[in-house]
């Protein structure tokens, strides 16, 4: 089994002999936000905190990353797997105009089989061998490479949402609400659009949506869209050099005192001063932001 090096991305390929292999622990989630397993060939079992998925390969598990998640790999079977922390997921969904849908179908758990003479399946081959190669042996622009090998697999995936590929079966009424009402934020936070107008555009009470939030996110609608808005100014601030005034424009205020005014209000400190404190980091440690998780 080779593993990577990277503080930012964690791959290898398993190839199984005569006893079984297991891939994930708890410290892989202490560093890590995502996973991907890929079973090339063989019998597995994913393990995640919401069950276990016997893979029968070719067949790939993706999703969220938690301390129960393991790939156990039966004796004779070969795969390989894959976790990385936000900042190349980021990357991965980039800012495209199908970039809230890609978001809203990535931040799922997905389940994908294969047949062997499939052509995605053969693909996922080559992708996978590649995303290894890079992983193992980084080098000037790996994080990048790697970014785009991840916006490619997922974009395979979408597109064959209609065959093989099974989202994670909501547990609780309300939750396709809940999902449009995400879809509709990633699309106009930064147009600061208020509860009640999101409410209106999906055709439902300011109460409905209310209700909905707290009850299945455990927070006001209201809340969310501010934090929406203030995880990406934090991306902006901490990952680009734009100007304060530039992150303001983007993120539909109306001026750098207004942005001041909310950043600090979230965040319990200016955003010149969280820029600092997170450059600090990043030269230290390279450690990236927290994941953006508040929906179900």
């Amino acid at each position: 089994m080779f593993d990577s090096p990277s503080s930012r991305f964690r791959a290898g390929h398993i190839e199984c002999a005569l006893q079984e292999r297991v891939v994930g622990a708890r410290a892989a989630a202490a560093t890590y936000e995502w996973f991907v397993f890929y079973l090339d060939s063989g019998q597995a079992v994913a393990e995640t905190h919401d069950g276990d998925f016997e893979m029968s390969g070719p067949a790939l598990r993706w999703g969220p990353l938690d301390e129960h998640t393991r790939l156990r790999v039966s004796a004779g079977g070969a795969g390989y797997y894959l976790f990385f922390g936000t900042p190349v997921f980021e990357d991965a969904i980039g800012l495209a105009a199908e970039g809230a849908d890609l978001r809203m179908f990535a931040t799922q758990h997905l389940v994908a089989s294969f047949e062997r003479s499939d052509t995605l399946g053969q693909r996922l081959d080559t992708l996978f061998d590649r995303i290894t190669n890079e992983a193992t042996t980084p080098q000037f622009g790996s994080e990048i490479a790697l970014s785009a090998y991840l916006r490619l697999l997922l974009v395979l995936l979408w597109r064959s949402v209609d065959r093989d590929i099974i989202p994670q079966e909501p547990k609780s009424q309300g939750l396709g609400d809940i999902n449009v009402f995400r879809n509709l934020v990633e699309a106009h936070f930064r147009a600061r659009w208020t509860a009640r107008h999101y409410a209106d555009e999906m055709g439902i009470t300011y109460d409905r949506l209310h209700d909905l939030c707290v009850r299945l996110v455990g927070k006001p609608p209201a809340r969310l869209i501010r934090e929406r808005s203030l995880h990406e100014a934090r991306v902006l601030l901490q990952r680009t050099s734009l100007s304060a005034e530039r992150i303001a424009a983007m993120l539909g205020f109306s001026s750098a005192s207004q942005f001041n005014h909310f950043f600090k209000s979230m965040a319990g400190e200016t955003p010149g001063a969280f820029r600092k404190q997170a450059l600090g980091r990043r030269e230290e440690s390279e450690v990236g932001l927290e994941r953006f998780s508040d929906w179900p």
